[in-house]
């Protein structure tokens, strides 16, 4: 019985220590949740799709398509611009600093509105 008990414990703190490793870390005071990537301009990075958490005014609503079917419409969606791929798998990303950019000439007309984010 104490084996079992001793085993179990271990068990569990085997398990929780692995399920938090895959929490990402938060670095900063915006949160925002990745709802998808795609590859960046000029097959240079990736355009991370993103649902700003907790600064309401920085996002804005809008439906997303996604292979030419509707993605969802979320409350406060961003376009974070990742030439380096640094962000690439994650689930979510905080930052606390960051700069807006136009939208390129040959961006879509449902995408115009998003904001553009540049993270440093």
């Amino acid at each position: 019985m104490v084996r079992l008990t001793c085993l179990l414990a271990f068990s569990m703190c085997l398990l929780t220590g692995l399920l938090s490793g895959c929490s990402e870390p938060c670095n900063g005071h915006i949160e925002s949740t990745v709802l998808y990537f795609k590859e960046g301009p000029n097959h240079q990075g990736q355009l991370v799709y993103a649902n700003i958490d907790n600064k309401r005014d920085l996002g804005v609503k809008q439906t997303l398509m996604r292979e030419d079917k509707e993605f969802g419409t979320f409350g406060n969606v961003v376009i974070i611009q990742d030439p380096q791929s640094k962000f690439k798998g994650r689930r979510s990303i905080c930052f606390d600093t960051f700069t807006t950019q136009k939208p390129p000439a040959d961006a879509s007309l449902d995408e115009e509105r998003i904001p553009r984010l540049v993270l440093p």
